[in-house]
């Protein structure tokens, strides 16, 4: 389980094709390669990853992934950064909702505007059923960051970054035009899933 409390970000160092998805290596900090272990999960831009190996020299600090995924997503590409967040262990404080780290679907970035004091304030498009079980103030995560909901029209939303949040994602970096994978409560997606199977039923 995971917070959606972004203190870490690492890049791409490689990835290589496999059989059926990639072989995911993150270049990540000293302090984040010495607290996680093989075999333990971290979110990578939301997306919960098992680390199979670990590898370390004078200069990187490397952890390996593999990304069951037939096309490599854009936010994958070498140098990109990433936001990490290993999961949360038996005794930490939790301060929100818990996430599962596998995202609700993909939404798209069609504005953004610099706010005073380094802030940022971002408006996303997302086609999706969800949307409707949404209202202001509920708490998303966008590429595994937690956010609130502003506002909201039709087919979009948007959030209000704070500076903090700003210099510890890569949340800024984003162009016009791409993609985060967008993630909910998980109590709200389950209770739209048993909504759905009872309209079909």
């Amino acid at each position: 389980m995971f917070t959606g409390i972004i203190q870490q970000t690492g890049k791409i160092y490689q990835i290589h094709r496999e059989a059926s998805g990639y072989e995911l290596i993150l270049d990540v900090s000293p302090d984040l390669y010495a607290e996680v272990e093989i075999k333990s999960n971290i979110t990578v831009n939301g997306r919960a990853l098992t680390i199979l190996g670990k590898e370390t020299s004078e200069e990187f600090y490397l952890l390996k992934f593999y990304l069951a995924s037939a096309k490599v997503p854009a936010q994958y590409q070498e140098q990109k950064k990433l936001n990490l967040e290993r999961s949360i262990r038996l005794g930490e404080e939790i301060s929100g909702p818990l996430f599962y780290g596998v995202p609700s679907g993909y939404c798209q970035l069609i504005s953004r505007e610099n706010l005073l004091g380094g802030g940022i304030k971002i408006e996303v498009n997302w086609e999706s059923e969800f949307l409707q079980y949404l209202d202001i103030k509920d708490q998303v995560c966008l590429d595994g960051v937690l956010l609130i909901i502003r506002d909201m029209g039709k087919s979009s939303l948007l959030f209000d970054i704070y500076p903090e949040t700003v210099n510890l994602t890569n949340l800024a970096e984003k162009e016009i035009g791409e993609y985060f994978a967008i993630e909910i409560d998980p109590m709200v997606k389950k209770i739209v899933q048993i909504l759905a199977k009872k309209i079909l039923s």
